[in-house]
């Protein structure tokens, strides 16, 4: 720094108040990319409403199978994920770990039939032999379903029991409701309609299933990041961790901002919760009981313990990682300022 035309005493004092106040300003916020998928709307809310504190987290909104891309190639610091891909991710040598529950949305899709038919359909065996549409190979609801089959019902391939046939996760309720499949498997804002219309029956949810085995949930989606990013940022990731649970109690306590004409009613359509009234009647009921999304509260060891015992019974991946491998331990993060 040159002042040509300056005496020194005033230039070294001007140095120094400008060092002083430089150190007296507050550091730039850190800012960390977050990718996500429609349905992870407390990373919107907690983006939107500020509830990242100071923290600036970079929300982007990708395909499905994006999210997963992005955290592969690097992209992104932290992506949504399902704790049981991850397993699939960690297993194939990629350095992930599912963190947190906070903000994860419980995995109420499931297996529908026609309402006029339930008799006939008690439970997912009694489809043996039948038309099963579902929503395709490469989804995290399939590859669920396939450990459910083999821990719950010990089929090794479904596609061996079942006639499966693929479509569009929109397009199987009509498949149903024209008989042209016998079932369908569906994504979460499909189940929620099949849940609120008269012609449907629901005869298998996930969530459902593994609460009443053993009584824990099991979510579709959550915050995952590498072990090397969470090990020099852990901080960070509680503030995260934070945030996306004080978006979670705000979504709870506002349910009405999701519905027609609401503060997020365009994200509520984004993630299919406005596809008809009963649709987001259901969706916003379930809000309210604090039942969509979960809190990480529910991200325990014994929560843990139950994915673990899922994938193991249901022979998910040929070698199953350590836990500590896939999953950062309960309680590791310190506690957000």
């Amino acid at each position: 720094m040159d002042f040509p035309h300056l005496p020194m005493p005033i230039v070294r004092g001007f140095v120094a108040g400008a060092l002083a106040l430089a150190a007296a300003a507050p550091a730039a916020a850190e800012t960390v990319s977050m990718t996500v998928e429609a349905s992870a709307i407390p990373a919107f809310v907690a983006k939107d409403r500020g509830l990242f504190g100071d923290l600036d987290v970079e929300v982007s909104k990708v395909g499905y199978d994006q999210v997963q891309a992005l955290l592969v190639a690097g992209d992104t610091d932290v992506a949504w994920i399902s704790p049981i891909e991850t397993v699939q991710f960690v297993a194939e040598g990629s350095d992930f770990r599912y963190f947190s529950t906070a903000g994860a949305q419980n995995m109420y899709n499931g297996i529908v039939v026609r309402a006029d038919e339930a008799g006939e359909y008690p439970n997912v065996m009694s489809l043996e032999g039948k038309r099963l549409g579902i929503p395709g190979f490469g989804t995290g609801t399939w590859a669920a379903f396939r450990a459910f089959a083999k821990a719950y019902y010990g089929v090794d391939d479904p596609t061996t029991v079942f006639d499966v046939v693929t479509a569009s996760s929109g397009a199987l309720l009509a498949l149903v409701e024209r008989g042209q499949v016998d079932a369908a498997l569906l994504f979460s804002g499909s189940s929620a309609a099949a849940r609120s219309l008269p012609q449907f029956k629901t005869i298998f949810s996930f969530t459902e299933a593994m609460q009443e085995s053993a009584g824990e949930p099991l979510v579709i989606n959550g915050a995952v990041a590498t072990a090397t990013w969470l090990e020099e940022n852990p901080e960070t990731a509680a503030r995260i961790v934070a945030g996306l649970d004080a978006a979670t109690r705000w979504i709870q306590e506002n349910p009405d901002a999701f519905a027609e004409g609401g503060e997020y009613a365009d994200l509520a359509r984004d993630a299919g919760w406005l596809a008809g009234p009963e649709t987001a009647e259901t969706v916003l009921t379930l809000i309210k009981e604090g039942k969509w999304y979960l809190t990480s509260d529910a991200y325990t060891d014994d929560w843990i313990g139950a994915i673990y015992d899922l994938l193991e019974k249901g022979e998910f991946v040929e070698t199953l990682p350590a836990r500590d491998d896939a999953f950062l331990a309960p309680g590791s993060l310190p506690a957000a300022e």
